[in-house]
């Protein structure tokens, strides 16, 4: 108590020292007024202080009032005052709750939150000079101007749901040669994944024919070129290989062969529609009970870093209209080497379409080589392809030889963005060469 009484009368001098003088009394000699003023003010510290006594007083009683408490007492000898006498209080009335608002529609919330997607985005831009320069679709309806195309808009979805168990999905946003926008989910996959040796998917896929159409997929800013090589084209952009694939897929590592990395893959789906004039991936309704099936299996020795060899054998049976049923067999091989530097890609397939009942078979040989080197944010490459399918083929979209180089250089003018020139000669039969050169900017976000 005595240092609140001594910070009281020094804010009280202080208080004092700034009160206003006027012109009259400062004008008179000594310290009178001055006096006056500190007597005043002591005056008032000592009324405080009598009040602060008081009130000191009134808390000690009520806390000797309290139930439990000991009495207490100045002096030893003298009786604890008796406890005041608390008025009698009513219970306070219990409020009931006020029930929550009846939600009448699913508020999709999730058990902790629910899983993490992970969105990435790809998307590009090209400028085409000549018949031959679109990086996606081939052939185009002549007349083909110079033009500026959009590309693929590419958002490629990721989620894990549990330890083993993961979504992905693709969803391309792009043009054709209508100039009409569509959106195709060209992946939705969910895996279940418990090690190495296996891993299950089931839902809509790139097909494992070859190499390119399983490392490469519909983001071309991963591709060193502007475009996939013509046999791998997308069905609804001319191609003839069945790309894409609704069932199942299976993969995993061969026990005991972690040396030379020898993989499996097995799948089976509803196989591409036998119409041609209609939509080649079946994403909801087959137009027969056979399904296709392919196997692959390909090493990636780890004392040979960047080496790739592989193949696979796809299998189907095609009911087009009109036409007897068409068997239908697809064997591709391949060798690659890739590191940060070099890339070199060499692959060969064999589409085969037999009808029943016909002694003539359908053969058509697609191939592809492709080199490249890395200097700095400089990527050369050069590519040449061939396609050669008989022109009565019964159920190939594409009918007719197309080969011949592609040149062209990469430049990643930032680490996630490139442009890309590319100039394609093009040999066809019964068909004049034609040239084009494409200009193109691919970049993630």
């Amino acid at each position: 108590m005595f240092l609140p009484r001594i910070a009281g009368l020094s804010f009280a001098i202080f208080l004092a020292s700034l009160s206003p003088v006027s012109a009259q009394e400062s004008s008179q000699a000594g310290t009178e007024p001055s006096r006056e003023i500190i007597a005043k003010l002591l005056e008032q510290l000592k009324a405080q202080d009598a009040r602060l006594r008081e009130l000191e007083a009134q808390v000690s009683s009520l806390k000797t009032a309290q139930p439990g408490a000991a009495p207490a007492a100045t002096n030893a000898s003298e009786p604890a005052a008796a406890p005041p006498v608390q008025p009698e209080t009513q219970p306070a009335p219990v409020q009931e709750p006020t029930p929550a608002p009846e939600i009448h529609e699913h508020t999709m919330q999730l058990p902790g939150g629910g899983p993490t997607l992970k969105i990435r985005g790809f998307a590009d831009v090209n400028l085409g000079f000549g018949p031959v320069a679109n990086p996606l679709i081939f052939p185009l309806p002549a007349p083909v101007h110079n033009t500026v195309q959009i590309g693929e808009f590419d958002l490629f979805l990721s989620s894990r749901l549990s330890r083993k168990i993961s979504f992905l999905g693709e969803l391309v946003y792009g043009s054709d040669a209508t100039n009409t926008w569509g959106l195709d989910i060209e992946r939705l996959e969910i895996t279940y994944k418990p090690n190495h040796y296996f891993e299950i998917s089931g839902g809509r896929f790139h097909s494992s024919i070859g190499y390119y159409n399983t490392s490469f997929h519909h983001g071309t800013w991963f591709q060193t070129a502007t475009g996939r090589p013509f046999m791998y084209y997308f069905e609804d952009s001319g191609g003839i290989l069945p790309v894409h694939q609704v069932g199942i897929t299976a993969t995993g590592l061969v026990p005991h062969m972690e040396t030379l990395q020898l993989h499996w893959v097995a799948e089976f789906g509803n196989g591409r529609s036998s119409d041609p004039a209609k939509a080649q991936v079946q994403n909801f309704l087959s137009d027969r009970d056979h399904k296709s099936f392919n196997l692959a299996a390909y090493i990636k020795p780890q004392w040979a870093p960047g080496i790739q060899i592989g193949g696979s054998y796809f299998r189907d049976r095609l009911v087009p209209p009109g036409l007897a049923d068409v068997t239908q067999d697809i064997a591709s091989v391949y060798v690659v080497y890739t590191n940060s530097s070099w890339e070199l890609l060499n692959e060969a397939v064999l589409l085969h379409n037999k009808m029943d009942g016909a002694a003539k078979s359908f053969n058509s040989p697609l191939s592809y080589a492709q080199i490249s080197r890395k200097f700095g944010v400089y990527r050369p490459y050069f590519r040449f392809q061939y396609v050669n399918v008989p022109n009565n083929d019964p159920v190939n979209i594409f009918t007719g030889r197309y080969d011949g180089p592609s040149v062209g250089l990469r430049m990643d003018f930032t680490e996630y963005a490139a442009l890309k020139a590319q100039f394609n000669r093009i040999y066809q039969r019964s068909a004049q060469p034609q040239n084009g050169l494409d200009l193109q900017v691919s970049f993630t976000f």
